[in-house]
């Protein structure tokens, strides 16, 4: 299990893995950043992943905040 705990904030290091990636994963919409990818979490219980199970999604009991940058 593992718990998102932040957003990341994509910079050029990307660029490295895949040239043109942070341009997909940045941009400006009407004067605002958008970012489309990264999130920080951390592993609340350890344990095997293979190919083909199930990730089931439980959200946190409101009020849902947005997540800030780390």
């Amino acid at each position: 299990m593992i718990e998102v705990t932040g957003l990341r904030n994509p910079c050029v290091q990307i660029d490295a893995f895949r040239p043109g990636l942070l341009k997909q994963v940045v941009h400006r919409e009407n004067g605002t950043l958008i970012r489309k990818a990264g999130v920080m979490s951390v592993v609340v219980t350890g344990g095997r992943v293979s190919l083909g199970d199930r990730i089931e999604v439980e959200l946190p009991p409101p009020p849902h905040h947005a997540l800030e940058r780390v």
